[in-house]
């Protein structure tokens, strides 16, 4: 893991995310290394997530979800970022029309 936090870093990071768990859970641990930085880390993920097709939203909020469960011991400043952005995130992903977006939940559940 780098020592210093770099936003671009961070941008190129979540492009070449995949849904896959060790994808996700990587990237997970190096965002938990720098929660000091988790206003700018919630910021970017969420230009990355409005920006991205249907798909790899699921994969933007597992990250966000597994982000959150582990960085509890570092305080609440990534679940009180996430907070901020994961409702209009989750009402984007809910409010497409196509098949994608109706099955949506069912992947969640």
């Amino acid at each position: 893991m780098s020592a210093g936090f770099n936003k671009q870093i961070l941008a190129q990071k979540l492009s070449k995310l995949n849904s896959s768990q060790q994808s996700i859970e990587t990237l997970s641990h190096w965002c938990v290394f720098h929660h000091r930085y988790c206003q700018q880390v919630v910021e970017t993920w969420d230009c990355e997530f409005h920006a991205a097709p249907g798909e790899r939203r699921v994969s933007l909020l597992y990250l966000a979800n597994d982000i959150m469960q582990n960085s509890r011991k570092e305080g609440n400043g990534y679940i009180t970022e996430f907070m901020r952005v994961i409702p209009a995130a989750l009402n984007e992903v809910l409010t497409i029309r196509d098949d994608f977006g109706r099955n949506v939940p069912k992947k969640t559940d």
